[in-house]
């Protein structure tokens, strides 16, 4: 499914600045301008970050146009609980805009064409192997919002990865319901999607490194990797009125520190649903949107985990018993 509102990445290292291309359009950088390849930085010098990136980067796949971030392997099943953006799964794909969920015992929706997440064995190379995605539950949406113009606070939804694989063919596949009978197979080599505390709140000025798959194959075949400075409340809403004297879309739409943080970064289409992670490798949140303007402040803007998960918390408690059984296995180990 296509995603109209993507992402882009700068790298920021040790003061050293790497910028690409604007939001929605995923443009090949200028010689002077570069986004590092998961590759650059696994054949660097910098041993800690390449430590960081092996730890996180298991965890971020392809979804649609798009990127999908696990967050936990920890239910009763050890299945991907998974994140992406709702611009990313395409909103109009939902057949409700108020909060549901799919009943995965029963019920379907899942999808082999675009999915696919690294290799167990620790390639970089996506290969043609696409494994099986369910969409689980989305929360509510505005009415009005569009693929573009959805909030932060609203653009996120869960999903399930299970074991079904299949080759990449010229006729699609389907996966059969979802398979509940073994833990998911994945690039975790510090089980970091099992540990006690998979996620964190974000600290205003620590680096985070952000990993997501651009919309350019042909120069990021193996995904794209960002490290950035999260800006504070006051530096959030003071970048957003200089991004609205510039004329930057991200300028006319409020910063929600509730929902969501800012890090100094730029964009490349396809990186939305991309995870941000500290530097123990714990999730921050993932990346929705950025600014595009030339001669505007370089920002992406990622919705808080803890967003996400009071979120998914009120949702669950909100339903009957009945079904919360039905989303409690899948769950059981983030609520």
């Amino acid at each position: 499914m296509q995603a109209k509102t993507v992402l882009s990445v700068l790298l920021i290292i040790f003061g050293t600045s790497f910028q690409s291309c604007k939001r929605n359009n995923p443009i090949v950088p200028g010689s002077d301008l570069h986004v590092p390849k998961i590759e650059e930085i696994l054949n660097g010098n910098d041993q800690n970050l390449i430590n960081l990136l092996n730890k996180v980067r298991g965890s971020v796949g392809r979804r649609g146009a798009g990127s999908k971030t696990i967050w936990s392997t920890k239910n009763e099943y050890g299945l991907g609980l998974y994140i992406s953006a709702n611009h990313v799964y395409n909103i109009s794909g939902w057949n409700s805009r108020n909060a549901q969920f799919f009943d995965l015992s029963s019920e379907n929706l899942g999808i082999f064409e675009t999915s696919q997440i690294p290799p167990i064995n620790g390639s970089i190379a996506l290969g043609n192997t696409l494994i099986a995605d369910f969409p689980f539950i989305h929360f509510n949406i505005s009415t009005g919002a569009t693929n573009t113009t959805i909030l932060p606070v609203e653009d996120f939804y869960i999903g399930i990865i299970d074991n079904q694989r299949a080759e990449q063919s010229r006729l699609p596949k389907y996966p059969e319901l979802i398979k509940t009978s073994a833990p998911l197979q994945l690039y975790d080599p510090e089980n970091r999607t099992r540990a006690n505390q998979t996620w964190n709140t974000s600290i205003a000025g620590e680096k985070v490194i952000a990993v997501g798959y651009p919309q350019d194959k042909t120069n990021y075949p193996n995904g794209a990797v960002a490290y950035g400075k999260i800006l504070s409340d006051t530096e959030a809403m003071q970048v957003i009125q200089k991004l609205k004297i510039a004329g930057d879309t991200e300028g006319d739409i409020p910063y929600n520190s509730s929902a969501e943080f800012l890090i100094e970064a730029q964009a490349i289409g396809g990186m939305s649903g991309g995870g941000v992670f500290n530097a123990d490798g714990q999730l921050l949140g993932i990346m929705v949107r950025g600014s595009d303007k030339e001669n505007a402040p370089k920002i992406i803007r990622a919705v808080k985990i803890s967003h996400i998960k009071s979120t998914m918390i009120e949702f669950y408690n909100s339903l009957p018993e009945t079904d919360k059984s039905r989303i409690r296995p899948f769950i059981s180990g983030e609520i």
